[in-house]
């Protein structure tokens, strides 16, 4: 899985910039570093800002600490990132914020957690002129296959204590020690998936297995649904569902190997049985029909030997 670390502060820009350009320069980099949104600056202090990011395949870690009094997700953002993650972020200031969601207005209290998604704009706000947050973004299959309704609790007030904010405090250690996730990244991301999981109350049977570190069924079944519903995109590739799952390309071969079939195999069965279905009940070209399949000629083989007669014989039937 790939490690990649990011971190910008405004002591790294130019020394000659006013206090606005260095605002308007930081908020430039930070929207491009972290696709999140975009911050406010205080009116009252110098603007001075830093930011820190790990990303463990689609699993995010960040930190920004400056002087300015909000954050906030733009529609704009929303479609030109198209990113679809739960994002849990945690109040780490020292004044409550004020975060709007979906539709809800409630106060975040500090070391208190909110659940975000991301593509859907948010808002936050507080009095002071030194604002500090921590956030982990989460891939959306997986998580929702490991904790019922979750969706519910999106845009609520998350208590601190417990398995969050332990995800919370692991996550701030390994911001402080970056290096660490470059020995050990898929291991991290599935240890805060864990303790994600177990904090937003996971279905007893998964917190169970997350604590005993079994969770490949669950994972399998996330990885599982991400293919059937990707499996007719052109191109689609292990890599691709691994990076939707959250998960190491090498460690999802493992899991559909031990189910019983490699990627390989399952994606060529899920494509021609769409297929066979498509030709069984509508009209059309056979290459609009080969779903996925880059080689016509390639498609007819494999249907062939699949269900024992050519794409046009199967027409109707």
């Amino acid at each position: 899985m790939s490690v990649i670390r990011k971190s910008l502060s405004t002591e790294m820009l130019p020394q000659d910039l006013s206090d606005r350009q260095r605002f308007i320069r930081f908020a430039e980099l930070f929207e491009h570093f972290s696709n999140t949104g975009e911050l406010d600056p205080a009116s009252d202090v110098p603007f001075r800002a830093t930011m820190n990011s790990i990303h463990i395949g689609t699993t995010m870690l960040g930190r920004c600490d400056g002087s300015f009094v909000t954050v906030r997700r733009e529609k704009r953002q929303v479609i030109e990132t198209g990113d679809d993650r739960f994002c849990l972020a945690r109040n780490t200031g020292d004044l409550p914020s004020q975060v709007i969601h979906r539709g809800r207005e409630f106060t975040m209290r500090p070391g208190a957690m909110v659940l975000l998604k991301l593509d859907e704009p948010f808002f936050a706000a507080d009095g002071a002129s030194q604002k500090r947050f921590t956030n982990v973004h989460l891939p959306v299959d997986t998580l929702r296959a490991m904790v019922a309704d979750i969706d519910d609790l999106v845009g609520c007030e998350l208590e601190p204590g417990g398995a969050l904010s332990l995800a919370m405090d692991y996550s701030d250690l390994l911001l402080r020690n970056p290096t660490a996730a470059d020995e050990a990244g898929m291991a991290i991301a599935g240890h805060l998936l864990d303790l994600a999981a177990i904090g937003l109350g996971a279905r007893s049977d998964i917190a169970t297995a997350a604590r005993r570190g079994g969770l490949r069924a669950v994972r399998l079944k996330a990885v599982l649904s991400i293919l059937e519903a990707r499996f007719h995109e052109p191109g689609f590739s292990a890599q691709k569902l691994a990076a939707a799952a959250g998960l190491s390309e090498r460690y999802v071969n493992e899991l559909l190997f031990e189910a019983g079939a490699s990627f390989t195999t399952r994606l060529t069965e899920l494509r021609l049985r769409k297929a066979a279905d498509l030709l069984a009940h509508r009209e059309g070209r056979i290459s609009d029909i080969a779903c996925g399949f880059n080689d016509l000629s390639y498609f007819n083989r494999c249907f062939r030997r699949r269900f024992g007669l050519t794409p046009t014989a199967a027409r109707g039937k």
